[in-house]
Protein backbone atom coordinates (compact mmCIF):
# COMPACT_ATOMS: atom_id res chain seq x y z
CA UNK A 1 0.00 0.00 0.00
CA UNK A 2 1.46 3.48 -1.18
CA UNK A 3 1.95 6.01 1.79
CA UNK A 4 0.29 9.57 1.42
CA UNK A 5 3.05 12.30 0.71
CA UNK A 6 2.11 15.38 1.86
CA UNK A 7 4.05 18.60 0.77
CA UNK A 8 6.61 20.55 3.74
CA UNK A 9 7.22 24.30 2.81
CA UNK A 10 10.19 25.47 4.88
CA UNK A 11 12.02 29.12 4.50
CA UNK A 12 15.32 28.12 3.87
CA UNK A 13 18.66 30.84 2.97
CA UNK A 14 18.74 30.39 -1.31
CA UNK A 15 23.04 30.04 -0.54
CA UNK A 16 22.26 27.66 2.31
CA UNK A 17 19.67 25.10 -0.08
CA UNK A 18 22.05 25.95 -3.38
CA UNK A 19 24.98 24.06 -1.68
CA UNK A 20 22.86 21.25 -0.15
CA UNK A 21 21.38 20.85 -3.85
CA UNK A 22 25.23 20.65 -4.79
CA UNK A 23 25.87 18.12 -1.90
CA UNK A 24 23.34 15.81 -2.06
CA UNK A 25 24.20 15.93 -6.46
CA UNK A 26 27.43 14.79 -5.12
CA UNK A 27 26.14 11.66 -3.08
CA UNK A 28 23.78 11.01 -5.89
CA UNK A 29 20.51 11.74 -3.91
CA UNK A 30 18.03 14.76 -4.12
CA UNK A 31 17.46 17.21 -1.20
CA UNK A 32 14.43 15.63 -0.94
CA UNK A 33 15.83 12.16 0.32
CA UNK A 34 18.28 14.28 2.40
CA UNK A 35 15.76 15.78 4.02
CA UNK A 36 13.24 12.74 4.51
CA UNK A 37 16.15 10.24 5.98
CA UNK A 38 17.29 13.28 8.73
CA UNK A 39 13.34 13.60 9.72
CA UNK A 40 12.69 9.70 10.01
CA UNK A 41 16.88 9.83 12.05
CA UNK A 42 15.02 12.49 14.06
CA UNK A 43 11.62 10.41 14.34
CA UNK A 44 13.28 7.64 15.63
CA UNK A 45 16.50 8.71 17.69
CA UNK A 46 14.47 11.90 19.23
CA UNK A 47 17.02 14.01 19.06
CA UNK A 48 19.10 16.45 16.95
CA UNK A 49 22.64 17.35 16.83
CA UNK A 50 23.65 20.39 15.60
CA UNK A 51 27.63 19.91 15.01
CA UNK A 52 30.04 20.21 11.98
CA UNK A 53 31.87 16.59 12.96
CA UNK A 54 31.45 13.69 11.92
CA UNK A 55 28.83 11.48 13.94
CA UNK A 56 28.58 7.50 13.21
CA UNK A 57 25.19 6.33 12.76
CA UNK A 58 24.58 3.24 15.46
CA UNK A 59 24.65 0.57 12.26
CA UNK A 60 28.46 2.22 12.05
CA UNK A 61 29.36 2.78 15.69
CA UNK A 62 27.86 -1.26 16.30
CA UNK A 63 30.76 -2.11 13.32
CA UNK A 64 33.62 0.20 14.39
CA UNK A 65 32.98 -1.74 17.95
CA UNK A 66 32.99 -5.16 16.19
CA UNK A 67 35.97 -4.43 14.04
CA UNK A 68 37.95 -2.98 16.99
CA UNK A 69 37.17 -6.06 19.24
CA UNK A 70 38.45 -7.91 16.77
CA UNK A 71 41.38 -6.43 15.86
CA UNK A 72 41.98 -6.65 20.29
CA UNK A 73 41.35 -10.37 19.76
CA UNK A 74 43.87 -10.77 16.97
CA UNK A 75 40.45 -12.20 14.79
CA UNK A 76 40.15 -11.87 11.16
CA UNK A 77 42.87 -10.27 10.87
CA UNK A 78 45.37 -10.84 7.60
CA UNK A 79 48.86 -9.27 7.19
CA UNK A 80 51.65 -7.64 7.24
CA UNK A 81 52.64 -8.45 3.43
CA UNK A 82 56.17 -8.40 2.36
CA UNK A 83 54.95 -7.59 -1.13
CA UNK A 84 51.97 -6.50 -2.99
CA UNK A 85 51.63 -9.81 -4.74
CA UNK A 86 51.28 -11.68 -1.59
CA UNK A 87 48.50 -8.96 -0.46
CA UNK A 88 46.44 -9.58 -3.85
CA UNK A 89 47.06 -13.28 -3.44
CA UNK A 90 45.69 -12.92 0.22
CA UNK A 91 42.68 -10.90 -1.37
CA UNK A 92 42.01 -13.64 -4.02
CA UNK A 93 41.80 -16.64 -1.57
Amino acid sequence: MKQMQTMLSIKIDRDLKKKAQEVAGILGVSLNAVINQNIKEFISDRRVTFTDEPVLNKRSQKLLAKLSKDAREGKNMVGPFKSMTEMIKSLNS
